[in-house]
């Protein structure tokens, strides 16, 4: 878990602006990667959907395309596994949705969380929500420093900005977040499998096996 800029270094500066992730590029790629493969994540429980509607449910499929929040998408899967899958598929594969949506949480925090530079740690990424941001900028208007960089609107962090907002990801912690995200990941290639297993497997063999796999993956635990 990533630390806090008021342990790790209290009294620098934090500069957040757009492309500054480009003087981080190591790092800039790790926050990358943990987006990207929750998108293929994401992709498997779509198809997961596809399997278990077998055609047949064309509105659940369309509402899980046209749906782009997550919530909304969490609720259709866990709608059309419980009226497909049989137990004890569906124990198991609601478990691991449960695990994904906890999951999912870190990558939307990357995805839509502000990025900045602390010229002090070259081997970490200052990330803080937008929310407090928001407010923030409500309370101290004064907080719009300068711009800079051909007019890139740097922000610069000036007290009295809580800097316990702020979380401290280094090069170690990020590579576990992708780390995390890739088990993810392959939860969601195990659901899919075990959500269509039995297409054209009628003694349902290979879905027992995968299911299997899937009660013993690390993030379900045994």
């Amino acid at each position: 878990m990533p630390s806090l800029l008021s342990d790790v270094s209290p009294n620098e500066v934090v500069i957040f602006a757009p492309r500054l992730l480009g003087q981080r590029p190591e790092l800039a790629a790790l926050v990358a990667e943990t987006i990207s493969t929750w998108s293929y994540a994401e992709h498997a429980l779509g198809r997961s959907v596809a399997a278990m509607s077998r055609g047949i449910n064309a509105v659940e499929m369309e509402a899980y395309i046209d749906n782009w929040r997550l919530p909304a998408r969490m609720k259709i899967v866990r709608r059309v596994s419980t009226a497909e899958l049989p137990e004890p598929y569906l124990t198991t594969f609601l478990k691991a949705l449960d695990v994904i949506g906890g999951l999912a949480k870190r990558r939307h925090a990357f995805a839509h969380g502000i990025w900045g530079t602390v010229e002090a740690l070259s081997n970490a990424l200052p990330l803080v929500g937008p929310e407090h941001i928001f407010r923030q900028w409500g309370k101290a208007n004064d907080w719009l420093a300068e711009f800079t960089d051909g007019g890139a609107g740097a922000v610069k962090r000036l007290d009295p900005f809580d800097n316990r907002l702020i979380e401290v990801w280094s090069d170690i912690e990020l590579r576990e977040e992708v780390g995390r995200m890739n088990g993810l990941f392959e939860l969601a290639l195990l659901m899919e499998a075990v959500a269509g297993g039995d297409i054209f497997d009628a003694s349902n063999t290979r879905r027992k096996h995968i299911h299997e796999v899937l009660l013993k993956h690390p993030l379900i635990g045994s």
